[in-house]
């Protein structure tokens, strides 16, 4: 978790703006026509104002449905104040939130939730189900604009976590806006996932009236009174990274789909630096782990396989349990230090070999009757992952098995989540459910694979 404080010295605009990453953005494409509904989600009341004031204009002048949904009203963003309680500042913070929405989108929808300021990820059910509901079955019809997911603040998080799971179950197109990077984060910072960003340019009358929407928001723009405690929370400098002529949101889903199911080389530097010098991003001897890889095994429908193809085998050590139920087996994974570190552990097994695949530009060459896809589905797009079960139809030997297993719990910053690849697996006529087993922490499932025709 990145750790800042709203007052620490923010990175300079003029940074930003030099910098070719931001200049070399490309442009956010949005078919307006075929857009019915826009949803736009705030953690807090101003972060739908900072991040997406431009594009709840925009929608406006489409005439397009227009839901805007605050998770909390931020009352504890002046927790030491001598002035204002909590209760005082949440209804102060609900006219702001609606006087800078009337501002922006007069037709606009907009409702606050009300969940308690600083804890919504302890709400995380609640709210997946709140904008699961608000998107309802409009598929991409319907678009999500939300708090990115690794910004930083545990609520914004949260609420850009949820917004993704609500996308994947809806079909819903997602968009995420980062607030607090701009603060904390650096055009050299490599935490953000570059090549998915995408400009908004403002129209001159687009931003006149964002500046007037982030005035209406004077508990976070000026200081509730002379009093320690009540000091202005949003400085000017801060500000400053909202006041530019462009905004800018993260299009994860779209970028993947631009790049065909192919996994771009900037996935693979991220999964590379989780893999630095060999180390394993989790602990393989732990007894989660351990416990995992053992119900796994023992899920296998068979006690012998001819051939097998582990889809992300990281750093080998699932694979190392299977070699001994298979004549051969085969690891791809799209890190280099990954696969650098199986080759090692897997160099006395002698029917398991390793090797760099991003399955979209060079799925492994030959003919499997198991395929395991076990902590790897998450990377993939909803139409990447239909993709992948079509390259096992056509390379299947007869009578083959797919066995799937998942965490469950939210994770930030990949297309889909654990539930979701079980769905699309599940939902694939290319696939029949032959065994299930789940818990709290992970699913399991085993899957026979249709033969190609």
């Amino acid at each position: 978790m990145v750790t800042f404080t709203h007052d620490q010295e923010t990175t300079a605009e003029a940074d930003w703006l030099k910098s070719p990453r931001i200049s070399g953005m490309l442009a956010l494409d949005i078919d307006w026509t075929s857009v019915e509904k826009l949803i736009v989600v705030a953690a807090h009341p101003d972060d739908e104002t900072l991040g997406a004031a431009g594009l709840l204009q925009r929608a406006t002048s489409h005439n397009v449905a227009i839901d805007v949904i605050v998770a909390t009203l931020g009352e504890n963003s002046h927790p030491f104040s001598p002035t204002h309680t909590p209760k005082q500042l949440a209804v102060r913070r609900a006219v702001e939130f609606e006087d800078a929405v009337t501002v922006l989108a007069p037709l606009a929808h907009h409702r606050v939730l009300d969940l308690p300021d600083g804890q919504l990820a302890e709400h995380f059910s609640q709210l997946e189900h709140e904008l699961t509901a608000a998107a309802g079955v409009g598929g991409t019809s319907t678009v999500i604009v939300a708090p990115w997911s690794a910004d930083g603040h545990t609520d914004h998080d949260a609420v850009g976590a949820a917004a993704a799971k609500a996308a994947a179950a809806t079909g819903s197109v997602l968009l995420e806006y980062p607030i607090w990077w701009w603060h904390w984060g650096s055009p050299t910072d490599d935490r953000m996932a570059w090549p998915a960003l995408r400009k908004l340019e403002l129209r001159e009358n687009e931003q006149t009236l964002k500046a007037v929407a982030i005035s209406k928001h004077t508990t976070q723009m000026s200081p509730l009174s002379d009093a320690v405690g009540d000091e202005t929370l949003l400085s000017s400098a801060l500000i400053s990274h909202f006041e530019r002529s462009f905004e800018t949101f993260i299009d994860m889903a779209g970028y993947f789909t631009q790049a065909g199911t192919d996994t771009p080389d900037w996935i693979c530097t991220q999964f590379d630096a989780v893999h630095l010098d060999g180390a394993e991003p989790w602990d393989p001897e732990s007894w989660y782990e351990r416990r995992k890889r053992a119900l796994l095994l023992g899920a296998l429908p068979r006690d012998r396989y001819r051939a097998a193809l582990e889809l992300g085998c990281s750093t080998g050590a699932l694979t190392a349990e299977l070699a001994p139920r298979c004549e051969q087996i085969s690891g791809v994974d799209a890190s280099a230090e990954a696969v650098a570190t199986a080759t090692k552990r897997l160099a006395d097994v002698s029917n398991a070999g390793v090797s760099l695949s991003t399955l979209g530009r060079d799925w492994p060459q030959g003919r499997f009757d198991l395929y395991v896809l076990s902590e790897t589905g998450y990377y993939l797009t909803a139409a990447g992952l239909e993709e992948v079960v079509a390259r096992m139809v056509t390379s299947a030997l007869p009578d083959a098995f797919l066995v799937a297993c998942h965490w469950r719990h939210p994770i930030d910053g990949w297309p889909l989540g654990g539930d979701d690849v079980h769905r699309l697996l599940r939902a694939n006529e290319r696939l029949t459910l032959r065994g299930a087993y789940a818990e709290e922490d992970f699913l399991l499932e085993v899957f026979q694979v249709q033969e190609s025709l």
